[in-house]
């Protein structure tokens, strides 16, 4: 075999190895777009959550349930429940949490307190 064969030979398999390293770096740079695309929609979800528990939290401030019985079903599969807690060790101050329940299993709580007034209405 003569030299210059050998060297077609060899420049086709540094372009075979070129390749599979090419392919695995760009199957890395997929992986890693893939993975900030969830991180993107997860965040969204959260701040959705967010935004839900301090509209129910403003409508419990009013005095008007979040959108009736406790529960609601908000838009996207979102769920939203309001909690009234008396607290006696506080006197005359009772605790309120507005729990969002995303649609993938996980919730977020919102807890604020409000002082009941001798009349039974809220003081923030």
């Amino acid at each position: 075999m003569s030299r210059h064969s050998e060297r077609h030979g060899l420049v086709l398999l540094e372009v075979l190895v070129a390749l599979v390293v090419l392919s695995l770096v760009g199957l890395g740079a997929l992986q890693l777009i893939h993975q900030s695309h969830e991180l993107v929609g997860n965040a969204r979800e959260w701040s959705q959550a967010v935004a839900y528990a301090e509209d129910g939290m403003e409508l419990a401030k009013l005095g008007a349930p979040p959108h009736g019985p406790p529960g609601d079903l908000l838009p996207a599969g979102f769920r939203r429940q309001l909690i009234r807690r008396a607290l006696p060790s506080a006197g005359r101050f009772e605790q309120m949490t507005v729990t969002v329940f995303l649609p993938g299993g996980g919730r977020f709580d919102l807890d604020r307190l409000a002082k009941v007034a001798s009349d039974g209405t809220d003081q923030w």
